[in-house]
C-alpha cells in the first residue's frame, strides 16, 4: 500500500523545541478575596460597607510519588534491564504532562517573581526533578549506600525531632528545616512513597546546581501523524503532541550497570553544590557523613557494553567475525544455524525462513515455515492476490516440503490487530460495517415488500388529487419504514 502524503507536511517534519511551560498557578494552596462596593446612580454606597468573601482553594499535583505514573510517565531511556552502548548517552524521562516539570521549584523562593498566572517568561526557570545515575563504583566507594528504593510514607520524610515515628533519624530531607508537619492539600502523613538514602558526600559529588536544573529539562512539540496509537495522546484528534523531558548530568560508566533514580529537588537549594564541578556547597554547616533522603519517583537499572554494542558489530558476531577482521563472512544473513544434509531445509533458512509449530483452526498440529518482512533476496511480487479477506488466503503452500508459508498471513494478522488497537480506526470500522449491515437489510426488506405489495404500491391514484398534491404513490421504502415504525410502537 502506497503511503499517503500530506499536502502540507512542516509539522510532520518538524520537532519544536520549547523552554520551558510554566504552569498557569503552581502546585499550592491559595486564598481567592473578593469585594463588592454597591452605589447608586449619584455614585454614593448604599450598602453598609463593602461586601468581601474568601474563597481557599488548592492546585494538587504530583510531590514525592506520581499519583498516575502509565498515563504521566510515557517513557524512560535507557530502557529497564536493558544493554547497549549507552556510555555518550544522559539518562532521561518523557512525560505526556508539558508542565511537570516546572510545578514545582528547587529553590528556597520562587525562581521568577512578579509573574501573572498564566504568563511566560524567557527567564530561564529550574526543574524540580532531577535523574540521578549511580553505579558499582559508588556502590564500592559508598558500602553504606543502598541502590534498592523502599517503601515508606511521607511521615518518614521528617526529621525525628518532629516526628518521633519519622525513620529518618538524624539524617537529611526535605522537610530538614521544617516546623510542622503540614503538607499540601489532599496528602497525609501516611500516603506510600519510595525512598532512597544517598550519603551526603555521593549527593555533592553527583547532585546538579540550581544552573544546571535550568537546563536539564525542556518540552518538545511533535507530530503525532503516522504515529502509533498513544492512549489519551495520539486517540485525540490532535496532530501535535507536547511532552516535556527530564534527563541527568551523569554519563554511564561502560561495562557497568548503572542505576537511575528519577528524584524530587522541591526545595533542596541549600543542599545542592554551588560549583560546576560539584562539591559541599559554599557556606553550608551540613554533616557529609550523613544521608539525604529522596522521594524516587522511578528508578530502573541497565547496563552500557560500550561500543561492541552497534548494531552492525552485533551482526559481524553474529556470522562469527569482528569488527576488525579484513576477512568477508561467508554468509552474513540473519539465519538459524544448520548442520544437517537435507538442501531443502538449509536453502530455507539461508532465506531468512525458520520452521515453527503451528496451531490449526481445525485443533491440528503442524510445522509451517515463517520469515520476517527483511529477506536477502529480491522479491519482484508477493506471490498473494490482494486485496484478501481472511489470513487463510495469504497461506502459500510449499510443493518442496509439503508446508505451509505463513509469512502473509502472520503479517496480515498483525496489521488487522495494531489497525484494531487503534481507537479511531476501530470506531470508523464498526460504524462502517455496521451501515453496511443495517443497508442489506433495508434492502431485503424492501424486496420481500415489494415483491408481496407490488400491485398495491403500482396502483395508480385520482389524477386530480395528484395535481392537487393531496395524495402521493406510496414507495416500498415509505411502506417499509412505516413498518418499521408500527414495530417500535408495539414494542
Amino acid at each position: 500500500m502506497q503511503k499517503k502524503q500530506l499536502a502540507s507536511s512542516p509539522a510532520n517534519e518538524q520537532v519544536t523545541f520549547i523552554q520551558h511551560d510554566l504552569p498557569g498557578l503552581d502546585d499550592g494552596e491559595y486564598q481567592l478575596d473578593i469585594s463588592q462596593t454597591v452605589k447608586d446612580n449619584s455614585g454614593q454606597t448604599i450598602s453598609d460597607g463593602t461586601l468581601m468573601n474568601s474563597y481557599t482553594f488548592a492546585v494538587t499535583g504530583d510531590r514525592f510519588s506520581l499519583a498516575k505514573p502509565a498515563e504521566t510517565l510515557y517513557s524512560i531511556f535507557p530502557a529497564d534491564n536493558s544493554s547497549g552502548e549507552y556510555s555518550n548517552v544522559l539518562p532521561h524521562a518523557v512525560f505526556t504532562k508539558s508542565s511537570l516539570p516546572w510545578s514545582r521549584y528547587p529553590t528556597t523562593n520562587p525562581p521568577v517573581t512578579g509573574l501573572q498566572p498564566g504568563s511566560d517568561t524567557d527567564e530561564d526557570v529550574p526543574t524540580w526533578l532531577t535523574i540521578l545515575l549511580f553505579d558499582q563504583d559508588d556502590m564500592a566507594e559508598y558500602p553504606s549506600l543502598s541502590l534498592t528504593p523502599v517503601n515508606a510514607t511521607i511521615a518518614d520524610l521528617f526529621p525525628s525531632s518532629l516526628l518521633p515515628e519519622s525513620s529518618l533519624g538524624n539524617n537529611y530531607s526535605y522537610f530538614n528545616s521544617a516546623d510542622s508537619t503540614r503538607l499540601d492539600a489532599g496528602q497525609t502523613l501516611e500516603d506510600i512513597i519510595q525512598i532512597v538514602d544517598i550519603p551526603l558526600d555521593l549527593f555533592w559529588k553527583t547532585a546538579p546546581t540550581v544552573d544546571d536544573l535550568k537546563l536539564m529539562a525542556h518540552v518538545r512539540e511533535v507530530s503525532l501523524v503516522d504515529k502509533p496509537t498513544m492512549a489519551g495522546i495520539s486517540d485525540m484528534g490532535e496532530p501535535l503532541g507536547k511532552f516535556s523531558i527530564v534527563f541527568g548530568n551523569r554519563l554511564p560508566q561502560t561495562q557497568k550497570k548503572s542505576f537511575a533514580f528519577l528524584v524530587s529537588l522541591e526545595e533542596l537549594e541549600p543542599f545542592l553544590p554551588d560549583a560546576e564541578n560539584g562539591g559541599a556547597p559554599s557556606g553550608n554547616t551540613f554533616d557529609g557523613s550523613k544521608f539525604i533522603r529522596l522521594a524516587a519517583l522511578k528508578q530502573w537499572a541497565f547496563y552500557s557494553t560500550g561500543q561492541s554494542a552497534t548494531f552492525v558489530n552485533q551482526l559481524l558476531e553474529l556470522n562469527e567475525r569482528s569488527a576488525d577482521s579484513t576477512k568477508d563472512a561467508l554468509n552474513t544473513n540473519l539465519r538459524l544455524p544448520y548442520s544437517g544434509s537435507n538442501q531443502v531445509v538449509s536453502d530455507g533458512l539461508d532465506m531468512g525462513f525458520v520452521p515453527l509449530n503451528e496451531d490449526l483452526r481445525t485443533a491440528g498440529k503442524t510445522v509451517s515455515w515463517y520469515r520476517g518482512p527483511l529477506v536477502p533476496y529480491r522479491i519482484d511480487s508477493p506471490g498473494i492476490n490482494l486485496p484478501i479477506a481472511s489470513p487463510d488466503q495469504a497461506t502459500i503452500f510449499d510443493p518442496t516440503t509439503g508446508m505451509f508459508d505463513v509469512s502473509y498471513a502472520s503479517a496480515w494478522t498483525i496489521g488487522r490487530l495494531v489497525a484494531l488497537q487503534d481507537k479511531s480506526f476501530s470506531t470508523d470500522l464498526y460504524n462502517w460495517k455496521k451501515g453496511v449491515s443495517q443497508s442489506v437489510i433495508e434492502s431485503v426488506e424492501e424486496s420481500i415488500i415489494t415483491e408481496n405489495f407490488g400491485a398495491m404500491l403500482s396502483r395508480g391514484t385520482d389524477p386530480a388529487a395528484l395535481k392537487n398534491n393531496a395524495i402521493t404513490k406510496p414507495s416500498a421504502k415509505l411502506l417499509h419504514k412505516t413498518i418499521q415504525s408500527l414495530i417500535q410502537l408495539k414494542k
